[in-house]
């Protein structure tokens, strides 16, 4: 009776190991599905094998597809903590975990992967992006003190709106904390940049 329980068990283990849920997201190009694990608390970063060195600019859908993810956090009461990088079915999560998360969804199954599985807001800076002044939707902003030029923030770029620029990040300034959608002149001087996050495929 045991061996027979046992052998269920591990039959249940390895059959719903691999599961995946569909989550269909629309928007102004159509309906696109996107694969959230529901079992695994992570998220491979799509990476397949060490020699993998080449280096591009995200392709756009990858980028919107990892926009409708930091929508899910936004959605799901996602609280700010530093330095956290949870997944979807959490609650913990900081800024440059925000982006490395919805990333990491966003490239499962694609061939590519993020230049480094973690990484922080001046990090994503400095070497992880190309720099952009026509940013798409899903791509990075960078941001920082008023008075100062250090990169201390990073953010999911939404759209122009008039002289606002939307986004989603997660923070924890004031009554803000958490993952939400805001937005604040383009030429709030705490914009320091936009940028495309590079991948290797």
């Amino acid at each position: 009776m045991k061996a027979k329980f046992f052998l269920f068990s591990a039959l249940c283990l390895i059959i719903f190991s691999s599961c995946t849920i569909t989550v269909d997201f629309e928007d102004e190009t159509g309906t696109f599905s996107a694969y959230v694990s529901a079992y695994s608390p992570y998220v491979t970063d799509g990476s397949y094998g060490s020699n993998q060195s080449n280096i591009t600019n995200c392709p756009s859908p990858i980028a919107k597809s990892a926009f409708e993810y930091a929508k899910l956090y936004a959605a799901s009461d996602t609280v700010y903590k530093l330095g956290a990088q949870d997944p979807l079915r959490s609650i913990q999560i900081d800024c440059s975990g925000l982006v490395i998360m919805c990333y990491k969804y966003a490239l499962k199954n694609t061939g590519y992967s993020l230049v480094q599985s973690d990484m922080s807001s001046s990090y994503m800076y400095e070497h992880a992006s190309i720099k952009t002044t026509t940013p798409r939707r899903g791509d990075l902003i960078f941001m920082g003190d008023s008075n100062s030029s250090k990169i201390t923030h990073v953010a999911i770029f939404d759209r122009f709106e008039g002289d606002q620029v939307y986004f989603i990040d997660s923070t924890s300034v004031g009554r803000t904390t958490g993952v939400s959608e805001r937005h604040y002149s383009r030429n709030d001087k705490r914009i320091k940049s936009y940028g495309i996050m590079k991948l290797k495929y």
